[in-house]
């Protein structure tokens, strides 16, 4: 570990003098000096990466899928052709998680009603033989989504393109400020 330390000290060292021109007039000095920073760099790549599990928020506009298997529910379908801005809450009514997620969304919803609405799936029993009908148009919408859990949320603004997505439980803070983005 010493001697990486030293070998980058002397490299980053060296190049400072050749930049600001104290490196003299022979082009053989320059190369011995970097081969300290040569070794240097594979000892840095050795470092084990740090992997990011925290949920994805999407950077920029996407826009809703036009070709899906399954036909877009009316309620999507008419928000969509009004040039409505919307949230959609997949959820399953079987979670715990689901009730607490409702209210902060409703809460929000409370705030902002008439600027954006709220279209809600429960994808309870989708891929069950009991489901209903609705909970299997449901869970089709939400695999060509591509929701692989519940409760998730995305919003879409008037133009019709996805501006944020998230999986898993949100507070109130966050989905208002989305909501604001989509309407604005």
């Amino acid at each position: 570990m010493r001697r990486t330390i030293t070998a980058v000290v002397v490299a980053v060292f060296a190049l400072t003098l050749v930049g600001c021109g104290g490196g003299g007039g022979g082009g053989q000095q320059e190369t011995q000096q970097q081969a300290p920073a040569q070794q240097a760099a594979p000892a840095k790549q050795q470092q084990p990466q740090v992997v990011d599990r925290s949920p994805v928020e999407t950077p920029t506009l996407v826009p809703f899928p036009s070709a899906l298997s399954t036909d877009l529910p009316s309620a999507v379908k008419s928000k969509l052709d009004a040039g409505r801005p919307m949230l959609m809450f997949f959820y399953d009514s079987d979670e715990p998680e689901t009730k607490e997620q409702r209210a902060e969304i409703d809460a929000v919803l409370g705030e902002y009603r008439g600027l954006i609405d709220l279209v809600a799936f429960d994808v309870k029993g989708g891929d069950s033989g009991q489901a209903t009908d609705a909970a299997k148009q449901a869970a089709m919408l939400a695999a060509d989504l591509g929701v692989k859990a519940t409760p998730y949320i995305i919003v879409v603004d008037r133009n019709g393109f996805i501006t944020w997505r998230w999986l898993g439980f949100v507070d109130r803070d966050v989905i208002e400020r989305e909501v604001l983005r989509a309407t604005q």
